[in-house]
């Protein structure tokens, strides 16, 4: 008899050769002996703060550790990761929520072998699906679940509904602000958002474009105090990175600064960041992989409706 990783091969060798996937139970397509991948959403309280850029290169540090890295883009207004990565996907995730494209189609490559999905208005549609959308959906991300170790989920900036649902669908949230006054207050309203609402997750805190590490680590233990005390929430800080002229120069050039600049300060600040992540037992709900993640996608964004 046939165990589950027998099912879950036979389920990708269907969809590879472009046959319509038999329904599978969510067990079936995520046993627990198979690998899940480590979900992690980028969020800031405003735009500006350098949160895409930060994503990006995180993503690409994640694979300097050896780690195969899925980048999504789920920013509604801006979706801008390609423009940053200097690459021109063909098709992106709405293609495959209309059922025009198959999911491998809508996967593009950037540096060092990342994979990156580009949203379209595809993510729109995520979780206003019908039951057989949704096992086709599962089915073919399933794939993504056997060939990712990290996830990095890159979301539009402040606290609309759809930035939120990704927020709290997530095993983790990596709050990303900078030091100038408005950037902070936002982040802040954010982290309460999170709270109010009952995140489960990890909630980290990077500050960004700071004029030294001292000041990104005294803002970031300052708002973990804050929360701590007005929120009853845990708010862990991460790292800091610099601000630093080679960021504005990758930029303009459409190259991610940790490869057009891998010995720069931020380049090392990220790839701290990275390994800190690595070292750590991520807290929170236990995981359940990039399927679990939008199996409470839809479950987030159903119960506001």
């Amino acid at each position: 008899m046939a165990d589950q990783a027998d099912k879950l091969r036979a389920l990708a060798s269907q969809i590879k050769a472009g046959a319509a996937p038999k329904p599978l139970p969510i067990a079936a397509l995520n046993p627990f002996s198979q690998r899940r991948a480590r979900v992690i959403t980028v969020c800031s309280g405003k735009g500006g703060v350098g949160k895409t850029n930060l994503s990006i290169n995180l993503a690409l540090a994640f694979r300097r550790l050896g780690k195969e890295v899925l980048l999504f883009d789920a920013d509604l207004g801006l979706a801008n990761v390609d423009i940053l990565l200097g690459i021109s996907p063909r098709y992106n995730l709405q293609h495959f929520m209309l059922g025009q494209k198959p999911l491998q189609d809508v996967i593009s490559e950037g540096p060092l072998g990342l994979k990156v999905i580009a949203s379209g208005n595809g993510v729109s549609q995520l979780a206003d699906l019908g039951p057989q959308e949704r096992q086709r959906m599962l089915s073919h991300f399933s794939l993504v679940e056997e060939s990712a170790d990290v996830v990095i989920v890159d979301t539009g900036a402040g606290i609309a509904q759809n930035v939120m649902s990704f927020a709290m669908a997530a095993d983790e949230c990596l709050v990303v602000t900078t030091p100038e006054p408005t950037a902070r207050l936002d982040a802040y309203g954010l982290i309460k958002t999170l709270s109010q609402d009952g995140y489960q997750g990890a909630t980290r805190l990077i500050v960004n474009m700071a004029d030294s590490d001292n000041e990104g680590r005294e803002m970031g233990e300052l708002m973990a105090n804050l929360a701590k005390r007005f929120l009853n929430f845990h708010l862990e800080y991460l790292g800091t990175v610099t601000r630093d002229n080679s960021v504005r120069k990758a930029v303009s050039k459409q190259t991610p600064f940790s490869v057009m600049f891998p010995n720069s300060a931020p380049t090392k600040a990220v790839a701290a960041i990275a390994s800190r992540l690595e070292g750590e037992t991520p807290a929170g709900r236990g995981g359940g992989g990039f399927l679990g993640f939008l199996e409470r996608l839809g479950s987030v964004v159903k119960r506001v409706q």
